[in-house]
């Protein structure tokens, strides 16, 4: 009979094998990552901010629609920058108004901070024409704070969901490169 006789180091070849194989596949997805932030967070302008506003609520034409809200906002740019806020919904005008040099960093930071906060504001605007305790807007401020009130919360998470898929849409409309 005879015997195969495995050394320690041929045990080790095969983990080893696999291993580097590991690291290779790791550093492989890393740097496609990271490929792929630097493709995507190069925006460019092609248009006015004007259009780009209404573009972002052109976006918001399916979801106004499954509310069955029949109109968009009014809204309005101003250029002058606000050291309180980055944009506001006005209930009473039923307008949405977005300082466009409040937003700061690079091009393609400062817009996707636009488009943001834009979807932000158009989701104060559904609150206030599906939910009728949107009336309690200031109280809720006052009473938790800006940041823990359930109207900002949401509008948070909603522009934080459409943020990407808009700036997609912006980019087939040719709005943004």
């Amino acid at each position: 009979m005879a015997y195969l006789i495995c050394s320690p180091i041929m045990d080790k070849e095969p983990i080893i094998f696999i291993l580097v194989c590991w690291m290779v596949f790791c550093l492989y997805k890393f740097i496609q990552e990271i490929l792929k932030d630097i493709k995507e967070s190069k925006l460019i302008l092609k248009s006015t901010y004007p259009k780009l506003i209404k573009e972002v609520l052109y976006y918001c034409a399916p979801i106004y629609k499954d509310h069955q809200i029949k109109y968009y906002p009014l809204h309005q740019i101003s250029y002058y920058p606000s050291k309180k806020r980055l944009g506001y919904y006005d209930p009473s005008l039923k307008k949405l108004v977005i300082h466009i040099n409040s937003h700061d960093g690079g091009e393609s930071a400062k817009l996707k901070q636009i488009v943001h906060t834009t979807l932000h504001e158009i989701k104060h605007h559904i609150q206030h024409q599906t939910n009728p305790d949107f009336k309690n807007y200031e109280y809720y401020s006052k009473k938790l704070s800006y940041q823990k009130n359930p109207f900002e919360i949401d509008s948070n998470a909603f522009a934080d969901k459409h943020t990407d898929d808009c700036i997609k849409y912006l980019k087939e409309r040719g709005i943004l490169e």
